[in-house]
């Protein structure tokens, strides 16, 4: 008796890891730049809390049935994770359209944590979005919905993709629009200068306007930036503030 409870609370507690280590590995918060050993630590501390609220009465089977309630449990847990780095990504969205609004994608470097180049006003962005984040605590309301998820997806339940699909549709194109969105005014204006721009260099091809273009596209362009960082940052504050709605409806689809 002891030893067949001993062995459900190791496979519940294993299970729980493996839906926490996914939801770690995937989700923005800590992030890629955070030691190995943090993110290990947090997963160990999610585990533990959660196992309480997960334990099975029947745990799976030692062998096939272990591993494909493992594989359903990770991919559940990135699936919360993939959530909130949707909801991250409206600031990147918003960050390079502004790049390219403004000329500044030359100013680009190369970031070994996203295996890719990344300019310098989407850096910013992002970093901005980060403390906004951590500011509304919508990294609590993730972390709590990872944990609660276990009433909504219980522990070793076969896993249905196909549930996850709708909502996650839906949660992106909702990122989508409030980056584009809110990087619209800028978008504008740098179409207005590069229109007036081509009309005064078709009127008097002799000026050789397009030598100033980028210095006037760069400097409108950032002054339309600054002038509505306050609306920026509000914008992504009520995107981000959603992400327990969002999570809440991909979770209940496949519950």
């Amino acid at each position: 008796m002891i030893k067949d409870l001993v062995l459900s609370m190791v496979i519940s507690f294993a299970l729980v890891a493996a839906r926490m280590a996914l939801f770690v590995a995937v989700s923005p918060f800590p992030g890629p730049a955070v030691p190995t050993e943090v993110r290990v630590g947090l997963t160990l501390l999610l585990a533990l809390t959660a196992t309480p609220l997960a334990m099975m009465g029947h745990p799976p089977e030692i062998g096939v049935p272990l591993v494909l309630a493992t594989i359903g449990e990770a991919m559940t847990g990135a699936a919360i994770g993939f959530v909130f780095r949707v909801g991250m990504s409206a600031a990147e969205v918003l960050g390079s359209t502004l790049a390219h609004a403004t000329g500044l994608t030359f100013a680009s470097s190369y970031d070994p944590a996203q295996a890719a180049n990344v300019d310098s006003l989407t850096r910013l962005v992002t970093t901005a979005a980060t403390l906004v984040m951590l500011a509304i605590g919508a990294h609590r309301v993730v972390i709590g919905a990872a944990v609660g998820s276990f009433r909504v997806v219980p522990l070793g339940r076969s896993l249905d993709l196909t549930a996850y699909v709708p909502g996650m549709l839906v949660w992106i194109g909702r990122a989508l629009e409030c980056g584009l969105g809110l990087a619209l005014p800028a978008m504008v204006v740098s179409l207005v200068i590069q229109v007036a721009l081509g009309l005064v260099a078709r009127a008097a091809p002799s000026l050789q306007v397009f030598s100033v273009g980028l210095s006037l596209t760069l400097a409108s362009g950032l002054f339309v930036v600054i002038a509505g960082l306050s609306d920026s940052l509000a914008g992504i504050a009520s995107h981000l503030a959603s992400v327990g709605r969002a999570l809440e409806s991909v979770l209940s689809a496949a519950g």
